[in-house]
């Protein structure tokens, strides 16, 4: 059985039989085989798969300012929408970093 690509080819064959005697030259092989495959960030647990539960929340939208509310009524409605840029702006550099992190855990 082996796992290619266009550069590489791996044959398990070629990895020797673990014993406690030949942990070094097994343990090389195995780090050699797992950065090949792409996954030796996840066997040494770098990569995690992201907390699903942990997905970033939008913040909630504030209210419409209308041509009939107030000027006092307009500056606070002007106030929750600068507030809102603000937090849009951090959830998107949230959301941003938790796709990175679930991309390079589904990779």
């Amino acid at each position: 059985m082996s796992s290619s690509n266009k550069s590489t080819s791996i044959n398990v064959s070629d990895i020797p039989r673990f014993t406690r005697r030949n942990f070094q030259a097994w343990k090389d092989k195995m780090v050699s085989v797992f950065m090949i495959s792409k996954v030796y960030n996840v066997v040494k647990g770098d990569t995690t798969k992201p907390d699903e539960t942990k997905h970033p929340k939008m913040p909630s939208t504030p209210p419409l300012i209308t041509s009939e509310m107030s000027s006092v009524d307009t500056e606070k409605a002007t106030c929750y929408w600068t507030q809102f840029n603000v937090q849009m702006n951090y959830y998107n550099m949230q959301l941003v970093d938790f796709n990175h992190k679930l991309s390079a855990w589904t990779n």
